[in-house]
């Protein structure tokens, strides 16, 4: 594992009255992914590096400004997140899990896939524990309260 690995989560759904919204870019990432992968999303969240390079690419002499997106899905008994790199053409799935068993699914997909720096399993296992230890971390804000 990376040294000093630091990340932090940005919850991106609020509500206004009965009307939930968010950013345009992320939260058209993930209509799109729900959409494809048949189910819904009620939590939406951005995950900021202290290392920039992570999900990056180089282009153009710097790095790209892809997001890291939690995308998640609460139940009346459960919680399913799931982790994705944002291409702005596409995604790239990382991990998924359930709240219920921690258990975190790591896709074939994301190891494949060269970035300026990947983040390590361990590394998504302690984005999952911090998520699943406070899952408040992605709860919906509420606008004008």
């Amino acid at each position: 594992m990376e040294q000093d690995f630091k990340f932090r989560i940005q919850s991106l759904l609020s509500q206004k009255e009965d009307k939930v919204s968010g950013p345009m870019s992320p939260m058209l990432f993930a209509e799109e992914m729900a959409k494809s992968n048949g189910t819904r999303f009620n939590r939406l969240a951005r995950l900021w590096f202290d290392d920039e390079r992570i999900n990056q690419r180089y282009e153009d002499g710097g790095l790209t400004g892809h997001d890291c997106l939690l995308i998640g899905t609460v139940y009346d008994n459960d919680l399913l997140v799931t982790l994705w790199v944002d291409l702005g053409t596409g995604g790239v799935p990382i991990a998924m899990g359930y709240l219920s068993d921690k258990e975190v699914l790591f896709t074939q997909v994301y190891k494949k896939e060269e970035f300026a720096r990947n983040l390590t399993e361990a590394e998504v296992q302690q984005i999952f524990d911090s998520v699943f230890a406070d899952i408040t971390q992605l709860d919906i804000r509420e606008d004008g309260v």
